[in-house]
């Protein structure tokens, strides 16, 4: 535009030149008369004509653009202007016009429909293609959808986009449940408000986990007992030493060397931490006539209630991560205790010191369904 109007500018500035050295008498090539009934008028309407067609392209882009977040506005969509995670669940699909990008920080999700762009590969993603973590991914002409394909995941979106939510379980809703109970936290992930769900639980997790259902956390920050475990790092020496004064945990036994470990760094599978489980409601699994056996501890908690069937044939079957920690955790709240004296919320309120009124409220606030 600025380039036209000075050239313009310019071409006036020299038709205005020869008028007057054609006026003055000097010898010209060009007429007066032809100067200013028919040269100068038709560079004025060629001059016009190319500020209008500019002008229309500039506009159509832009109105291009202000339709397509329009269209996303009125379809439920929404916009960022910047690469922004959000949490996602399992059958989610995004729909992403052209121009819009995405990043997948955690999970798996893949291409559906249309085209989507690596950017970081510099290869194009058809439908059935797996998306890349860390991979930028810019949406190509026409569009495309993602869908979730894991338990969770962290995609960071630019640009407008629109979400169909998906049938499976909202882990995410129960994390952020617990989060609001304070018997859940972060790992200090920068993203995807540092839960982690997408990680394999370790069994210092699980023994850190149960301590906070059991409403205990406190007890065991401020435990003057010995650790006697050799593995454990410094940040949960009071967790373990509490623990296993209280008879929570033996660890995994001595090592060759004949001292003491934890299997700190050790993934906790769904059988342990289901024990946990247990024993958090009162159930025991030593003594004379213990109520179950670590390796049977799946099957008992579904004959006790604790668990469905279907939760069951779903740990069995698929990898433990966070996400079912998180699942299991939020669900064995609402678990009837053995002497029958309530519930564990009931437990872990009155051992904590925190108003049951106020966790029972965070989970009324909860509509996510059990597998059964």
């Amino acid at each position: 535009m600025r380039r036209l109007a000075a050239g313009l500018l310019a071409l006036i500035v020299l038709i205005s030149c020869a008028a007057v050295y054609a006026a003055s008498g000097g010898e010209s090539l060009i007429t007066q008369t032809y100067l200013e009934e028919t040269y100068v008028p038709g560079v004025l309407e060629q001059a016009q004509a190319r500020v209008e067609e500019k002008t229309q392209s500039i506009y159509q882009s832009a109105s291009s653009v202000l339709e397509g977040r329009h269209s996303a506005y009125l379809n439920g969509g929404s916009s960022a202007s910047a690469l922004t995670d959000y949490r996602f669940k399992e059958g989610d699909v995004l729909t992403l016009p052209a121009g819009s990008g995405m990043l997948l920080l955690a999970g798996g999700a893949s291409v559906s429909t249309g085209t989507l762009v690596d950017v970081t590969a510099g290869t194009a993603l058809s439908a059935g293609a797996a998306l890349t973590a860390r991979h930028r991914g810019l949406a190509a002409e026409g569009g495309g959808t993602v869908t979730v394909t894991s338990d969770t995941a962290v995609l960071s979106l630019e640009g407008t986009y629109t979400i169909v939510p998906g049938s499976g379980v909202d882990y995410n809703a129960l994390a952020d449940a617990l989060r609001d109970m304070g018997l859940f936290q972060g790992t200090g992930t920068a993203y995807g408000s540092g839960y982690d769900l997408e990680v394999a639980p370790t069994r210092l997790v699980g023994l850190v986990m149960f301590l906070r259902l059991i409403g205990e956390e406190g007890a065991a920050l401020s435990s003057t007992a010995a650790n006697p475990f050799v593995d454990t790092p410094a940040w949960c020496d009071r967790y373990v030493a509490y623990a296993y004064e209280q008879g929570y945990t033996q660890g995994i036994g001595p090592g060759l060397d004949g001292r003491l470990y934890f299997g700190a760094n050790t993934n906790i599978t769904a059988g342990e931490y289901v024990t946990f489980l247990l024993r958090a409601l009162g159930y025991t699994d030593s003594g004379t006539s213990p109520d179950f056996t670590w390796s049977t501890a799946l099957d008992r908690a579904v004959e006790l209630g604790v668990l469905t069937s279907a939760e069951r044939t779903a740990l069995n079957s698929g990898s433990f991560l966070r996400a079912q920690v998180v699942y299991l955790s939020y669900f064995a709240l609402s678990a009837p205790l053995k002497d029958g004296s309530g519930i564990l919320l009931d437990k872990t309120a009155a051992s904590s010191g925190v108003d049951k009124s106020q966790l029972q409220a965070v989970m009324d606030g909860v509509a996510v369904s059990r597998l059964s």
